[in-house]
């Protein structure tokens, strides 16, 4: 089941290329999995949380590697085609990213680092960073940036 405005953002090529009834459960399962990647990349809400995921199904779909590539295969969807038809949205503005969800991303590497670091002087130093930050994302007007992203978010 796919729904309704998911496809009308993503275009007919992709419905048409989704809307197939005739498969087995496994394809069925695998075309699920890419279906809910553009799904995710549809979410509107600007918490932590949900930018997170909106960015990670973003940037699979976009940098289109290996993993992609299979699930749209064991799918039985061309990864070409679902990839030029997510960058077909983006140009047309369907999807569109804000500054806040965009902050959320640069937050969880700084916030990673932290995790990462072993020496607990330091980590306490870059935890008075994240919180700092964390304040920063917060404050950040949750307006669309008009740039369209067809590239992966480092």
């Amino acid at each position: 089941m796919v729904a309704p405005y998911l496809l009308q953002k993503m275009g007919i090529k992709f419905a048409r290329s989704v809307l197939d009834r005739n498969l087995d459960p496994e394809q069925r399962l695998w075309r699920a999995v890419v279906v809910n990647a553009f799904d995710e990349t549809l979410i509107n809400q600007s918490d932590r949380k949900s930018s997170l995921i909106k960015i990670n199904a973003h940037n699979w779909i976009v940098e289109a590697d290996d993993n992609f590539r299979l699930a749209c295969e064991w799918g039985t969807l061309d990864p070409e085609d679902m990839n030029q038809c997510y960058i077909r949205a983006l140009k047309k503005r369907s999807i569109y990213f804000t500054k806040r969800q965009i902050a959320w991303k640069e937050y969880d590497k700084i916030y990673k680092r932290m995790i990462s670091e072993d020496n607990k002087f330091v980590r306490k130093v870059k935890r008075k960073e994240v919180d700092a930050f964390r304040k920063y994302v917060k404050n950040i007007p949750d307006m669309v940036i008009s740039t369209v992203f067809v590239s992966a978010f480092s």
